[in-house]
C-alpha cells in the first residue's frame, strides 16, 4: 500500500489543498473511491483514525481524500468553490498527475456527517460520473440544521460565508429535492445509495426522516442503523459495509 500526502494547486478554489491518497501496491487499481471528511475535520482524518489503507487493499481502490475546510461541501457565497473543486478539478488533477482512470461504473464517493451530506450531494447531483455513494451519520437535511446552526456565533460566520445573509438553502443543494430529480431518470442512469446511522447519534431523526422520502423514490437504496453515536468507532464499522455496498454495483 502506498500512501501520498500531497497539495495541490486548485483554480477553482484559487490556492493550494491538501489531499490524501492511497493506492494499493503490486495491482492495477480498477476502482477509485472518494472519502470526504467531517466539520472540524481535514484530509487527514480518515487516515488517522480508520483502517482504511487496509480496506483499500483488500478491494483493490484508490482512495482520494480532499480537504474541504467547513464548506459544507458548497460552492460558498462568500468563499471558495469547494463542490466545483471536489466533483470537477480533482477528477482532473487526479488522472493528470497520478494517471487515474474514471470510470462511472468504477468510481464511487463516500463521507461521514458533514462528509455524509457531501457524498449524498456529490451522488445525486453527478450521477453520470459516480456509480454509488454512502453516507455515514450524515448531515443529510442542512434546513433542519439551521436553528441549531445560528445559536453559535462561531457556525453562523460559516454559515453566512456558505449560504450568504438571506441563509437561502437552494435546491441544488437539497438532498430531498435532488433525490426526486434522480428519480425521474431512467435506470441505468441512477446512482445506488447507502445511508447508515447510530441508534444514539444526534442526527438520527433527521437520517429517519431521509429514509422515508428514500423509500418512496424510485432509486436503488440501502438504509442501515445500528447502536452507535457520532464517533470513530461507528464510522469504522461502516467501511468494510460501504466497500460490500459498492461491489454489488
Amino acid at each position: 500500500m502506498a500512501h501520498i500526502s500531497a497539495k495541490i494547486r486548485a483554480n477553482s478554489l484559487g490556492f493550494s489543498t491538501p489531499i490524501e491518497m492511497v493506492f494499493p501496491q503490486n495491482t492495477n487499481p480498477q476502482k477509485v473511491l472518494y472519502l470526504l471528511h467531517g466539520m472540524g475535520d481535514d484530509s487527514s482524518t480518515w487516515i488517522r483514525n480508520t483502517r482504511i489503507e487496509s480496506y483499500a487493499t483488500k478491494h483493490n481502490y484508490v482512495v482520494i481524500m480532499p480537504e474541504v475546510q467547513r464548506s459544507f461541501y458548497t460552492d460558498m457565497v462568500y468563499g471558495s468553490s469547494y463542490f466545483t473543486y471536489v466533483t470537477q478539478e480533482l477528477p482532473q488533477i487526479c488522472e493528470a498527475l497520478f494517471n487515474i482512470k474514471h470510470e462511472r461504473t468504477t468510481t464511487f464517493v463516500a463521507g461521514l456527517s458533514m462528509g455524509g451530506y457531501g457524498a449524498l450531494k456529490c451522488g445525486l447531483s453527478r450521477p453520470d460520473f459516480y456509480e454509488a455513494c454512502a453516507s455515514f451519520s450524515g448531515a443529510v437535511d442542512p434546513p433542519a440544521l439551521l436553528p441549531r446552526i445560528q445559536q453559535d456565533s462561531a457556525n453562523l460566520k460559516n454559515l453566512t460565508a456558505i449560504l450568504g445573509p438571506d441563509f437561502h438553502f437552494p435546491d441544488d443543494a437539497n438532498l430531498f429535492r435532488l433525490s426526486e430529480k434522480v428519480a425521474a431518470l431512467p435506470p441505468q442512469e441512477k446512482p445506488s445509495v447507502l445511508v447508515t446511522c447510530g441508534d444514539a447519534d444526534f442526527l438520527l431523526e433527521d437520517n429517519r426522516r431521509f429514509d422515508i422520502h428514500m423509500k418512496n423514490q424510485d432509486i436503488p437504496y440501502k438504509y442501515m442503523e445500528w447502536s452507535g453515536e457520532h464517533t470513530w468507532d461507528f464510522w469504522e464499522e461502516c467501511l468494510p459495509i460501504a466497500f460490500n455496498f459498492f461491489e454489488t454495483k
